[in-house]
């Protein structure tokens, strides 16, 4: 019998949604960091772009604002074999925080056409390299601690901060209440692609260790480093301190991946936590309702830290 146009572009969208929910998939938050496991990766792809594997694994870091939805994700494997994937978004619950900036911090919030000016150019600055470059890793997870001490994070990865009711501003990073006068240490071996006063983030040093991956360590009292400098991991990058817009001594460390906004503590922590293709079987049973979905630009909110 033959099927009416309607009836064979239904079982047709039927056939196709079958294959989509077969293929491997994986399931990661906002702001979260997904991997494949099972298979020895030479080289993996997402967004569009082609990085290399890290320790023959692929991990696929996804946007603290990336629209939920599904992406089509690559595995090539040591034999130059391609493996096709889906990775679906899901919406992470992040917290509003109210704070108050004490008065000393007050050119924070009425800015000045001067440090206006001065922030959107160290924000064009930025916005040059923290995409990273898509050299050959020179990383390793989990990434070394950034001091000799960490201590617990307060859960701020995400929030929404309001100042004094009048300034919004996402905090992409973490903050780790460290004493001023510590060391920060570099988490991985990498080069310096920028190191200097921000209007924002203080002191700040941003470090590229190949693979798109870019770590950012604000707020320092003192800077080791400067740009060219190639360093190590542990390397001495400078000391714990509270400048830009901070109320007190303090580390933020952010990370940058693929030009993704993710948690650093997921990197710091075992990768064997982090969600993967092979871990999720009952995911291929969920019905996938586009094939693939592209991001809207995201809000980069990098030069308005703290």
């Amino acid at each position: 019998m033959r099927l009416r146009p309607a009836v064979a572009a239904f079982v047709s969208s039927l056939s196709i949604a079958s294959a989509a929910v077969a293929a491997d998939v994986v399931t990661v938050q906002q702001g979260g960091v997904g991997r494949w496991t099972g298979l020895a990766a030479k080289e993996c792809g997402i967004y569009g772009k082609r990085y290399a594997a890290v320790d023959a694994v692929c991990y696929y870091p996804v946007d603290i604002r990336a629209k939920p939805g599904v992406h089509a994700i690559a595995l090539w494997d040591q034999d130059g074999r391609k493996h096709a994937g889906t990775l679906r978004v899901e919406k992470a619950d992040f917290p509003d925080v109210q704070m108050t900036l004490p008065d000393t911090l007050d050119r924070y919030l009425h800015i000045s056409n001067d440090d206006l000016a001065r922030a959107k150019r160290e924000r064009a600055a930025v916005g040059k390299i923290i995409g990273g470059t898509l050299d050959a890793p020179s990383f390793s997870l989990p990434l070394a601690a950034p001091t000799a001490s960490l201590p617990k994070s307060e859960d701020d990865f995400g929030s929404l901060r309001t100042f004094d009711a009048e300034h919004r501003s996402l905090h992409s990073g973490r903050d780790y209440p460290v004493p001023g006068g510590n060391t920060v240490k570099a988490v991985a071996d990498g080069k310096v692609v920028l190191a200097g006063e921000q209007f924002f983030s203080g002191n700040s040093v941003f470090v590229d260790h190949g693979d798109g991956l870019v770590s950012m360590n604000f707020h320092l009292s003192s800077i080791a480093v400067k740009d060219g400098d190639v360093v190590k991991r542990g390397q001495v990058l400078g000391k714990i301190g509270a400048t830009g817009r901070a109320t007190g001594p303090h580390l933020h460390l952010g990370i940058r991946w693929l030009g993704k906004r993710v948690d650093p503590a997921l990197l710091l922590a075992s990768p064997n936590a982090l969600p993967s293709v092979a871990d999720s079987p009952t995911e291929a049973q969920r019905k996938i309702d586009k094939a693939e979905s592209r991001e809207p630009p995201e809000k980069d909110d990098v030069d308005d830290e703290g």
